[in-house]
C-alpha cells in the first residue's frame, strides 16, 4: 500500500468523471515522464490523493493495475481504474506547508519549495507525508461532522469518510512499523555493535537511517546502506547533528561537545567502520545535518 499525489488541474473532473487516472506515454517528442512512469508502479489498495488548483480535493482507492489504451485520437495512454471519494470541505496546502517543506524529498517532490505543485502528474510520497496529510483529513472531517455549516449535512459518507481516513492511517502506520522493525532486525544481523563506542547489549541499539528518510527517494529508504547501527546515546548525537564522519570514517565531533566529549565515549578522529557504499550518505548528514561550531 502507497501513497501518492496526482496534479490534476484541468483534467480532473474528466477523469472524476470517468473514475480513472490516466496520462499519456509519451510527450510530443517521443520522449517519456518520470511521473508518467509511475503510473506503472499502481497497485491495487493504493491510495491516491487529488491536487487541484492548491487544495486536496478527492481520495481515491486503486482498484486495478494500470494498462495501456488507445485514445480515439490514436494516442496510446496509461490508464489505471480508481475509486474517487469527493471531499465536501477541500484540503488547503497552502497553510500547512511549513510542516509539509521538510517531509518533501529532494527529488521527485509534488510541490515546489514556495507551495505551489511541480509539473508533472502522479508523484509518489513517503509515508511520513501520507500520514501527517492523514491526520490534516480526519481534523477537517471531524470538525464537519461537529460543527457543520448551514450548507452542510452530517451525511453517512462524511462519517464513512472518516472510517476511511481512521483504517488508512491505521494501516500505514502498521506497514511503517514491520518495515522499520525488519530493517533493524537485517541490519543487527549484520553489524551487532555500535559503530562508535562497541556496545552489544541489543535492546540498547537502534539502527537510523544515515540520510533523514522524508528526504530520500524510495531506493534510498530501501538501501541497506542507508543505516549505521549506535547505541541510544550515540544516536541522539547523531540525530542531533552533533556528531558525524568523514569520508575517512573518522568521527567528527561537534564543538558544542568539546568539555563533554570524553564523558560521552567520544573522540575526535575515531575510527568508525564504514563501507564504501554508506559514504554518500554521511556525506549527506555531514552537509544537511552536522552542526560543527
Amino acid at each position: 500500500m502507497n501513497g501518492l499525489i496526482v496534479m490534476q488541474g484541468e483534467t480532473y473532473e474528466e477523469e472524476r468523471k470517468q473514475s480513472l487516472l490516466q496520462t499519456a506515454i509519451f510527450d510530443r517528442s517521443g520522449a517519456r515522464n518520470f511521473s508518467w512512469e509511475y503510473m506503472n508502479d499502481l497497485v491495487p489498495g493504493d491510495l491516491v490523493m487529488h491536487y487541484v488548483k492548491g487544495q486536496i480535493k478527492a481520495l481515491s482507492v486503486v482498484k486495478e493495475p494500470t494498462h495501456i489504451v488507445t485514445d480515439e485520437a490514436g494516442q496510446k495512454k496509461y490508464r489505471a481504474k480508481v475509486a474517487y471519494t469527493d471531499l465536501e470541505r477541500p484540503l488547503d496546502i497552502a497553510p500547512l506547508f511549513e510542516n509539509i517543506r521538510p517531509l518533501l524529498p529532494e527529488k521527485y517532490a509534488p510541490f515546489q519549495q514556495d507551495g505551489s505543485g511541480n509539473s508533472g502528474y502522479l508523484f509518489p510520497i513517503h509515508v511520513e507525508l501520507t500520514l501527517y496529510l492523514i491526520k490534516q483529513l480526519r481534523i477537517v472531517v471531524e470538525d464537519q461532522l461537529i460543527q457543520p455549516t448551514l450548507l452542510e449535512e452530517t451525511s453517512n459518507l462524511t462519517v464513512s469518510l472518516l472510517g476511511k481516513l481512521r483504517d488508512w492511517q491505521t494501516a500505514f502506520i502498521a506497514q511503517r512499523d514491520e518495515f522499520l522493525q525488519q530493517r533493524r532486525l537485517d541490519a543487527l544481523t549484520e553489524h551487532t555493535n555500535c559503530a562508535i563506542c562497541g556496545a552489544a547489549f541489543a535492546p540498547l541499539l537502534d539502527v537510523p537511517f544515515i540520510k533523514a528518510p522524508e528526504k530520500c527517494t524510495q531506493e534510498e529508504r530501501l538501501d541497506k546502506y542507508n543505516a549505521l547501527v549506535l547505541c541510544h546515546n550515540h544516536h541522539m548525537l547523531f540525530k542531533e547533528g552533533l556528531v558525524t564522519m568523514n569520508d575517512k570514517g573518522q568521527l567528527l565531533v561537534s564543538e558544542r561537545l568539546m568539555d563533554e566529549q570524553y564523558a560521552l565515549g567520544l573522540y575526535e578522529g575515531q575510527q568508525v567502520m564504514l563501507v564504501k557504499e554508506q559514504k554518500k550518505y554521511v556525506k549527506w548528514h555531514r552537509n544537511q545535518v552536522f552542526q560543527s561550531i
